[in-house]
């Protein structure tokens, strides 16, 4: 029974040590945090709060972007498969900082525009399948923005 308990013990901190491979120990200065403030800040770095976006394309390939900023803690994760690149924590924070900065849409702007200012910034090819994106801003509202070609 004792061992049960170790065994147990020892797989949900290896579970939950899994789970924070994302985390960014070094967040950038003024990263708006959801549930922080619902006033969204004028001197923030970004306009949201969290940010999935998924790209596909044929053959499996992808770019996928997972970023939340919450009181707890801020995670950041990179793929790009047409690119070869696969970045967590700080170095995914280094790559997305400058993209996110780049990027000026808010809840009010138009739906293709934010789409067209995400395509731009992470230079998403034409040839894609489909384009997905989850976005949450500072004062709560959540968007989801999406286009699938058909072929």
């Amino acid at each position: 029974m004792k061992l049960n308990l170790i065994i147990s013990a020892s797989l949900s901190a290896l579970l939950l040590t899994a789970c924070n491979g994302d985390k960014v120990e070094n967040p950038p200065e003024n990263a708006p945090a959801e549930n922080e403030n619902k006033e969204a800040s004028n001197e923030a770095a970004f306009n949201f709060t969290n940010f999935d976006l998924e790209v596909e394309y044929k053959d499996n390939k992808t770019i996928d972007v997972d970023y939340e900023n919450e009181k707890n803690g801020m995670e950041a994760a990179y793929q790009d498969d047409l690119a070869d690149e696969k970045l967590t924590s700080d170095e995914a924070m280094e790559k997305l900082t400058p993209i996110f900065e780049g990027l000026s849409f808010d809840q009010n702007t138009e739906n293709q525009e934010v789409i067209n200012q995400v395509k731009d910034a992470f230079s998403v090819d034409d040839n894609y399948q489909t384009f997905e994106l989850e976005v949450k801003f500072p004062d709560g509202t959540e968007k989801e923005y999406s286009e699938t070609k058909t072929q």
